[in-house]
């Protein structure tokens, strides 16, 4: 028997204590859900405790969340001796999920990227109603990309993808899945982005000059987040221009410091120093999108749909992406960016270039940005189809459990 409170309760199952964009998609739901209506709770991988990003923001918005040991894909678990972790993982996240389902009866269990299959198997053992939200494209290797789009399609009630791009991809492997596939593109709140705030303080802090046309990129420094190609794009703009700087504004995993290591030293070969600056991670990167005349998201593998793109839309910027994965449903060609080569920093240098050759086109460009992310990319939108989503789950269960009491009882 159920109290008298009505809400429905949700499990948020997440893979890191990280605060990039699916921990900020997901940050921006929660928060926005009608507490009226619906109980939230997170649960986090005891193994990034350490981070303390995300638990810090659900503790400041009063947003239950707990650590437990459960089984996350991650690269360190591929190889024999990590696989018998992983597997062992599981199988203490599934009971433990279990438990938690059962003792705050919880009624729809959510969980945030294909890489957390704890939450999948443990609605599956208790009858519950699962949503898997996938922000990632599986691209290599094959196989791999095959067995995760199967059992994440097979596992859900229903999968929500974060863009076209990425339901097309999962539809690749499992073409008889389409009705199941719902595309909810992310949200957020577009006033905070563009508010007015002070933008000299960051070239002052860095040594850019006012004069300068500063391109910015903000993104965790990774194998494919493309800051290396940025580095070579910046080698060859630099060479035409004198008047253009860089600022890229990202940290690094702990295990994956020497990506970080390599983007520095790349900077320094190809005689950048002064032109081209580095910051750690920020926990607020308005400052940063403020002081930008140009946002580049250079990534050489299709990235699902970055939310950093729809955060400098709504500041007002131009923004010049890789032409595949999720920017090319974000940006308007030629009315709020351009699109470049994927991989080729001939082409990412000259659309930088044409940018900054024509500053009336791009600060044009940055207000039509900005219009479109305040017509389709609010957290408003975002946060209303998730709550339609989950009352018409919660309603279809409802109806199941009837169904099963009326033929228990015949």
């Amino acid at each position: 028997m159920r109290t008298s409170d009505e809400r429905k309760s949700i499990l948020f199952v997440h893979n890191n204590n990280d605060l990039y964009g699916a921990e900020v998609v997901l940050l921006e739901l929660i928060k926005g859900l009608d507490r009226t209506l619906f109980k939230p709770m997170v649960v986090l991988p005891a193994d990034v405790r350490h981070i303390n990003r995300l638990s810090a923001k659900l503790q400041e918005e009063g947003i239950p969340y707990r650590f437990i040991r459960m089984g996350v894909i991650r690269r360190r678990y591929f190889g024999p001796l990590g696989i018998i972790s992983f597997a062992l993982n599981c199988l203490a996240g599934v009971a433990i999920l279990v438990w938690i389902a059962l003792r705050h009866r919880i009624d729809i269990i959510h969980s945030n990227t294909v890489s957390v299959p704890c939450g999948a198997i443990a609605a599956k053992l208790l009858r519950r109603p699962h949503v898997w939200h996938v922000h990632e494209m599986v691209t290599h290797p094959a196989v791999a990309r095959r067995i995760v789009h199967r059992f994440v399609t097979r596992m859900s009630t229903v999968v929500v993808a974060v863009s076209n791009a990425v339901k097309n991809h999962i539809l690749e492997d499992c073409p008889q899945q389409a009705e199941k596939i719902h595309v909810i593109w992310n949200g957020i709140d577009v006033n905070r982005f563009a508010e007015s705030t002070e933008n000299s303080a960051i070239r002052k802090q860095f040594g850019i000059s006012e004069q300068d046309c500063l391109v910015g990129m903000v993104g965790k420094v990774c194998r494919w987040k493309g800051q290396l190609l940025l580095v070579e794009a910046a080698r060859l703009v630099c060479a035409l221009r004198p008047d253009i700087s860089f600022l890229a504004v990202g940290g690094v995993f702990d295990d994956e410091r020497y990506y970080m290591d390599a983007f520095r030293d790349a900077v320094v070969q190809s005689g950048l120093e002064s032109r081209f600056r580095i910051s750690d991670y920020s926990s607020d990167v308005r400052p940063f999108l403020r002081a930008f005349d140009i946002f580049v998201l250079p990534s050489t593998e299709p990235d699902p749909f970055p939310t950093v793109v729809l955060e400098a839309m709504a500041s007002g910027k131009p923004v010049v992406a890789s032409g595949h994965g999720g920017p090319i449903e974000m940006i308007v060609e030629r009315e709020t960016g351009l699109l470049f080569t994927p991989g080729s920093a001939e082409s990412l240098a000259s659309a930088l270039l044409s940018l900054r050759g024509n500053l009336d086109r791009s600060r044009a460009m940055g207000r039509s940005g900005h219009r479109r992310a305040s017509q389709l990319f609010t957290s408003s939108r975002y946060v209303q189809e998730f709550g339609a989503l989950y009352s018409e789950l919660a309603h279809q269960a409802k109806g199941v459990e009837a169904t099963r009491a009326e033929l228990s009882s015949n």
